[in-house]
């Protein structure tokens, strides 16, 4: 691994954000989960080290339990668990208070085993040439990485200013900045291409990592042509990502003006505050144009989800790209997103897909999905037709109890606890 050159490095702090809440590994300090013989922190060390003047780790509790790696060890500004932005802006402050030389902080998360060894001089390249731009963020798999990135010093204020307002989303914080995007190819390791953000956020993706990384020496990591090459603000090219591992795809099914996208936006956001990845597909029966927006969808991406893709019978969109082509298998759709833990999917009543059916007093005329299709294994439902709904064996809920009915998709998607 070469270390960086150029004016960047000398005046950049590096930046370990290790204060989420793993909650998908089961809780616990995902940086010190052991991955190829060393802890998860070992290998972004290891990575981002040659790149910049000096490494801190920002995370919540106990110091101590770091104190092998030789790092100072920063905390949140509030005991508050106020997510990845808090970490940014605790480093940022650091940096003001000790070292007024360091003009930027690179953060990387703790969980990303591959990142790119030229991440902080084409982050630095692209900040220094965009003199209204506060950070640069990493993009790959056609999606940017919104905490993985290069801030201005001077991004402090508006960040903890927006924290204070109960402001958490990092997308919507970059945007803020006037954030300009620079794309990263995959990288090979053990013989595979890999997201070089690919981050392990479950036990089955910890796995995946150890089965790459023991497929050849991961020191040995080599450049692919990159699919996309510019570098500029608002890019919305996308390449196909890669998944480690597939999510767990769920419908929420129903006839018109069943309350679909009200459920799915709920369930979204109760899952994504759980600590899961979400994406989410809209199916349409009208034809959708580049320019328009459509509400539901819309209503997807505002509850959380990662990734949203609209889909038409004469073409199809996702992240912000048209396709002009006609529809797709949902198969094809679920891969073309960004990697999640779970996938929605608003509509599609035929799918071979796992289904929770929506029922409500006034929606359009269709005979009842459960008792017809076997892969219906919940129905969400208002009290005008609680008592219809539980003729079947499936279990019923209403269409308030978010919780119930986000438990019963997890158990049926995770049966073994995984998440």
């Amino acid at each position: 691994m070469r270390a960086t050159t150029g004016s960047t490095a000398g005046v950049t702090l590096g930046a370990l954000l290790a204060g989420g809440r793993s909650l998908r590994m089961g809780g616990g300090d995902k940086a010190l989960r052991t991955l190829a013989g060393q802890p998860l922190i070992q290998h972004a060390i290891a990575r981002l080290k040659p790149q910049v003047a000096s490494l801190m780790l920002s995370a919540n509790g106990d110091p101590a339990r770091f104190s092998a790696f030789g790092l100072p060890v920063v905390a949140d500004e509030t005991a508050q668990f106020q997510g990845p932005l808090a970490g940014v802006l605790a480093a940022l402050r650091f940096c003001a208070a000790f070292d007024p030389r360091v003009r930027f902080v690179a953060s990387v998360s703790t969980d990303a085993p591959f990142i790119p060894d030229d991440l902080v001089a084409r982050l630095g390249e692209a900040l220094e040439a965009d003199a209204g731009a506060r950070v640069a963020v990493a993009c790959s798999g056609g999606r940017r990485h919104h905490v993985i990135g290069l801030w201005r010093i001077e991004a402090a204020d508006e960040i903890a200013d927006a924290l204070a307002r109960g402001e958490r989303r990092a997308e919507t914080m970059v945007d803020r900045l006037g954030a300009v995007s620079v794309t990263f190819p995959d990288v090979v390791v053990g013989g595979r291409a890999i997201d070089p953000f690919f981050n392990i956020n479950t036990p089955d993706e910890l796995a995946f990592a150890e089965a790459v990384l023991a497929e050849g020496d991961s020191t040995r990591t080599l450049r692919v042509p990159p699919l996309l090459t510019s570098s500029t603000r608002g890019e919305e090219q996308r390449c196909a990502p890669i998944l480690a591992v597939k999510p767990f795809v769920v419908g929420v099914a129903g006839w018109k003006n069943s309350g679909k996208t009200t459920l799915v936006a709920r369930l979204v956001a109760h899952l994504v505050a759980q600590g899961f990845r979400v994406s989410t597909v809209k199916h349409t029966h009208h034809d959708i144009s580049p320019d328009e927006a459509n509400t539901d969808s819309d209503r997807h991406r505002a509850a959380g989800a990662h990734d949203v893709a609209l889909v038409s019978p004469r073409r199809w969109r996702v992240g912000g790209v048209m396709r002009e082509e006609a529809e797709p298998p949902l198969e094809a759709v679920v891969a073309a997103l960004a990697p999640a833990d779970i996938v929605i999917v608003e509509g599609y009543k035929r799918a071979a897909i796992p289904k929770i059916e929506v029922r409500r007093a006034g929606q359009g005329d269709g005979a009842p999905l459960a008792g017809r299709d076997p892969l219906v294994f919940a129905v969400a439902s208002d009290s005008a037709v609680q008592a219809d709904a539980v003729q079947t064996d499936v279990a019923t809920f209403s269409l308030d109890d978010v919780a119930g009915l986000a438990a019963a998709l997890l158990a049926k998607g995770f049966p073994e606890g995984g998440s």
